[in-house]
C-alpha cells in the first residue's frame, strides 16, 4: 500500500467517502466484505459505521506519523510504500545513533529496510533518507578507501596485473596468470600505499568521461607504467549519455588508445563489460 492509498483511507475516515480508485487496495476489498465500506455507485466508496472504530485502531496512528514526516521534510512528491514510509519515521527516530556510527549506505539498508541492496544512490528514497539525516551523502563500503580488493591467478605468481575500474572481470572464474585489481572505481587513494607492479601492467576502465579521467590521474600520479587495456575487436560503440568533457592528454596514451579515443569523442563510450581481449578469456 502506497502513500496515495494511504491517504484515500484517512480521506474515508474524515469525510466519510472517497474516490473508487480505493478499491484498488487488497485491504479496501477485505473490508467490504467484512462491511466496513459500501461501494454502492461505482464511483465512489462510503464508510459505514464500523469503519472509524477499525481505522482509529489499527490505521490513524500510522498516517499522522506518516504525515508529519512527509511534512516536515517536504516529500509531498513522493508515493512510498507503507514499508518504505515505516522504515523513514525509524530512521528519523535513530538519526542521533546513525551519525554518531557513521553507519554506511549498506548499513541503513539491511537494518531498516533488510537488504543491503535496496536503498541505491539517485532514488527518491535515498534522497529522502540525505533529508532527514541532514547529510549530502551515505558511506558506500564497497568504496572504502581502506582495502583493495584482489582476484589472485591460479597459478599463483602473475604475469601480468589489470587493474578494473568495476569489479564484474572480478567476480567471474580465476585467470591462470593474470592478477585483477579493484580499488573502487574514482576511490583510488589507497593505491598510494601499493607497490607498483613489476610485471606488465594495464587498465581495464568504461571509455567514458570518467573511465579516462581516473586512468589520467593513475598514470600522472600513481603508477607511471600502467598502460590502458585496448579493446579487441568487435568494439561495442555506445552513444554517450554526457557529453566528453575531460581534458584528454594524449602524452599518457600509446597510439593505438589515442586512435580509438578520437573515434569515439564526442559521441561514443564503450562500456567496460563490453570489451573483449584476449588477456580476459578464461
Amino acid at each position: 500500500m502506497n502513500w496515495k492509498s494511504i491517504k484515500l483511507l484517512n480521506e474515508l475516515f474524515e469525510k466519510g467517502e472517497t474516490s473508487k480508485e480505493i478499491m484498488d487496495i487488497p485491504l479496501a476489498k477485505r473490508m467490504l466484505e467484512m462491511e466496513y465500506i459500501v461501494y454502492s455507485n461505482k464511483s465512489r466508496v462510503f464508510k459505514t459505521n464500523l469503519f472509524d472504530g477499525y481505522y482509529s485502531g489499527t490505521l490513524l496512528r500510522n498516517y499522522k506519523q506518516f504525515q508529519d514526516l512527509i511534512s516536515k521534510y517536504s516529500l509531498q512528491d513522493t508515493n512510498f510504500n507503507e514499508t518504505d514510509l515505516i522504515a523513514l519515521v525509524k530512521i528519523e527516530l535513530n538519526k542521533g545513533a546513525i551519525l554518531l556510527d557513521s553507519q554506511s549506505m549498506k548499513e541503513i539498508s539491511t537494518l531498516y529496510f533488510d537488504d543491503a541492496k535496496y536503498l541505491k544512490r539517485g532514488t527518491k528514497l535515498y534522497e529522502a533518507v540525505l533529508k532527514i539525516l541532514d547529510v549530502e551523502t551515505l558511506p558506500i563500503d564497497e568504496h572504502d578507501q581502506q582495502y583493495l580488493h584482489v582476484l589472485h591467478c591460479k597459478n599463483k605468481i602473475p604475469k601480468i596485473v589489470v587493474l578494473c575500474e568495476n569489479d564484474n572481470q572480478l567476480r567471474k572464474p580465476r585467470l591462470d596468470d593474470i592478477e585483477l585489481w579493484f580499488a573502487g572505481g574514482r576511490n583510488t587513494a589507497k593505491l598510494k600505499f601499493v607497490p607498483e607492479p613489476k610485471v606488465s601492467f594495464y587498465y581495464l576502465c568504461d571509455w567514458d568521461n570518467r573511465g579516462i579521467e581516473i586512468y589520467q590521474d593513475i598514470k600522472k600520479n600513481l603508477f607511471p607504467s600502467i598502460q590502458l587495456l585496448i579493446p579487441e575487436e568487435p568494439i561495442k560503440l555506445s552513444k554517450v549519455k554526457s557529453d566528453w568533457k575531460t581534458k584528454i592528454d594524449y602524452s599518457l596514451f600509446s597510439i593505438e588508445a589515442v586512435e580509438l579515443l578520437e573515434k569515439l569523442i564526442p559521441e561514443y563510450w564503450i562500456e567496460e563489460e563490453s570489451i573483449k581481449h584476449k588477456l580476459l578469456v578464461r
